[in-house]
């Protein structure tokens, strides 16, 4: 006997008219549309499911075996994780403030190094779209900072200051050592784009200099030279 009262969903619904339209068309016919014998091939065409998901019930049902009575369940969704933008208050300061020291030391926030330097600090855990996000949460936007341009140190000259300071490590004494050097300032050298918000916490210095003599003379040195 059939159970009664049960209350069928809407995809066993489903399921239900494609199997009485199958048996009306084989009514129609005459006679099965598929040979009885292909049990597993009538019941994938009366419900219009692959093999693949018959064979995978009837593991899930009977067990590799064959002989075990299981439970069928109702397969989970795997939910799409929601991107980790939500921070608290001391949080966003705390990025706020690491956003800024970029500008303190006349560095550029890129999203790329944002996203680096900000999970070494323990203040983000997510991905580069949640990165911007949670920067337009809290205030920050991608543009051009007060209508200017950021003057950017040259990466070239970074390079030529670190192979000086390795090479003048091999110095045993200053006493004699006289510096005199031209200091340039690239004013093509820029960025035009930033992560920034309406405060007042970044502050660029510019300078109207484009070159600078320097000169460095130990008292000692001097002494002796002019003697």
């Amino acid at each position: 006997m059939p159970k009664r009262g049960k209350t069928l969903n809407s995809q066993c619904r489903e399921l239900v008219l494609k199997l009485q339209d199958y048996f009306e068309r084989e009514s129609q016919n005459g006679g099965p549309l598929i040979p009885v014998t292909q049990v597993k091939d009538r019941v994938s065409q009366a419900l219009g499911i692959g093999a693949k998901t018959l064979y995978n019930i009837n593991k899930e049902k009977f067990g590799a075996s064959g002989s075990e009575d299981n439970v069928l369940r109702t397969p989970k969704k795997k939910r799409r994780q929601k991107p980790v933008t939500g921070v608290d208050v001391f949080d966003a300061d705390a990025i706020r403030n690491h956003i800024y020291g970029y500008y303190t030391r006349n560095e550029f926030p890129t999203r790329r190094l944002l996203l680096v330097s900000l999970k070494e600090a323990g203040l983000f855990k997510g991905g580069k779209t949640a990165l911007s996000k949670l920067l337009h949460e809290i205030g920050f936007e991608y543009k051009k900072t007060n209508k200017r341009k950021i003057l950017m140190e040259r990466f070239d000259l970074i390079i030529k200051r670190s192979e000086f300071l390795r090479e003048a490590r091999k110095i045993e004494s200053w006493d004699n050592v006289v510096f005199v050097d031209e200091t340039w300032l690239n004013a093509n050298h820029t960025v035009s784009r930033s992560w920034t918000d309406e405060t007042n916490n970044i502050n660029l210095k510019g300078s109207n200099w484009k070159r600078i003599a320097t000169d460095n003379l130990s008292r000692r040195f001097c002494w002796k030279w002019f003697l």
